[in-house]
């Protein structure tokens, strides 16, 4: 929210503009956040506990209003090294700006937080509300948020902090605690003319398993699709808008809703720290390297590469998957074994997903010393010369 274009960062499995400023907006609007079970659960102390039925009766945009809903686990350098933990309504391609486009909560609930971030670039919005005690949900990237609602947030309470980033300018960012019940349907703001609206959904009933659990925050093993939840025909509606940002391609693989936790213990597949740094103690997940396939068509294996690898750059690389041997493997097939796994046959254009891929020169190394451990190194050559690695690779640890 709040964007502008000082510069230009790839959102999604694609390219969308949103600028720096875009940027630096999303990280004031995620710096020093709260998310463990255990604070959120007293937020929302007083709400009925979840029934096993439908949570959401309204779909939060008009289906004509937005071009497909992004499945979780599409990444986006640097913001979502890893897969994103929301959905996205993707309403704007990159040379498009449509602003205004109203935005409800899907059902009768509790807000419970609202944050601001002020800039130069504008206003924006977060809103986290609860359906009932043990579900969380979430809208990001609104522009406006109703009259209802500013008033409230006008007179409540704000924690206000202040981020400078260089030349640029101030980012004020404030959050005020609340308790307002909403109705199904009640308008919750508009969007704010860049990407999209996200749509978040947090279910403390069910839980992902991660390899180092610790390296999470408290809601990160209960994040879902808010999809799972609405009323049967509207999810059938929801399903068939279920595709990449641009609106060209379906997803028809199960689960439709996409998929989050991709770690597999015991290979290189999943997510992946590097020094002392995770996702529980660390906004900075530009580090950070993810080894995962596309939002679109899971059969596709992708390195989402952040900056801790000598020789290469941020960004998604995909290549030819091989079924035997030793060379471009799926990375699930990545175990280990004490062998040294090598990758050439890079894709260029986009991905199934319709992200722009990178192409590096050169060969990508990988090497799983135990369950909790990996080994990256690029070198120039071909698989067919390159088959040891050195002392410059990196480590990166579950």
């Amino acid at each position: 929210s709040g964007f502008t274009h000082l510069g230009l960062v790839i959102i999604g499995l694609a390219v969308i503009v949103i600028g720096v400023a875009g940027w630096r907006v999303w990280e004031a609007n995620h710096k020093d956040s709260t998310s463990s079970s255990e604070l959120t659960m007293v937020q929302a102390d007083g709400l009925e506990a979840c029934r096993d039925e439908p949570l959401f009766d309204h779909i939060p945009m008009a289906l004509e209003d937005f071009r497909a809903f992004r499945p979780l686990g599409f990444v986006s350098i640097p913001i979502h090294i890893f897969g994103a933990k929301n959905s996205n309504f993707a309403i704007n391609l990159p040379d498009e700006h449509v602003s205004g486009l109203r935005v409800d909560f899907p059902g009768d609930a509790v807000v419970t937080s609202l944050v601001s971030t002020s800039s130069s670039s504008g206003d924006g919005y977060q809103i986290t509300f609860y359906p009932c005690q043990e579900f969380k949900s979430y809208l990001t990237h609104l522009g406006t948020i109703s009259d209802r609602l500013k008033a409230e947030f006008d007179k409540a309470d704000k924690d206000c902090q202040d981020f400078v980033f260089d030349s640029s300018g101030t980012t004020t960012k404030c959050t005020a605690i609340m308790n307002l019940k909403v109705s199904s349907g009640e308008q919750a703001g508009t969007n704010d003319g860049f990407g999209g609206v996200d749509w978040g959904a947090v279910d403390f009933r069910i839980s992902a398993e991660y390899v180092v659990p610790s390296h999470y925050d408290g809601d990160y093993p209960h994040y879902t699709s808010p999809v799972l939840y609405l009323r049967d025909d509207l999810k059938t509606k929801m399903l068939d808008k279920l595709g990449s940002w641009d609106g060209e391609v379906e997803r028809t693989v199960e689960p439709r809703v996409g998929s989050l936790d991709q770690d597999i213990k015991g290979t290189a597949q999943g997510n992946w720290f590097v020094g002392d740094k995770n996702f529980y103690n660390s906004q900075d997940f530009s580090p950070f390297l993810a080894l995962l396939h596309d939002y679109i068509d899971p059969t596709q294996p992708e390195f989402s590469m952040g900056t801790s690898v000598s020789g290469l750059t941020s960004g998604v690389y995909s290549f030819t998957v091989s079924s035997s041997g030793q060379n471009n493997r799926d990375f699930k097939d990545v175990k280990p074994d004490g062998k040294v796994y090598c990758y050439d046959t890079w894709l260029s254009g986009r991905s199934s997903g319709h992200v722009n891929l990178s192409t590096p020169t050169g060969v990508i190394l990988l090497k799983v010393p135990d369950d909790l451990s990996l080994l990256v190194e690029h070198q120039t050559g071909s698989c067919d010369t390159v088959r040891s690695m050195t002392a410059s690779a990196t480590t990166f640890t579950r």
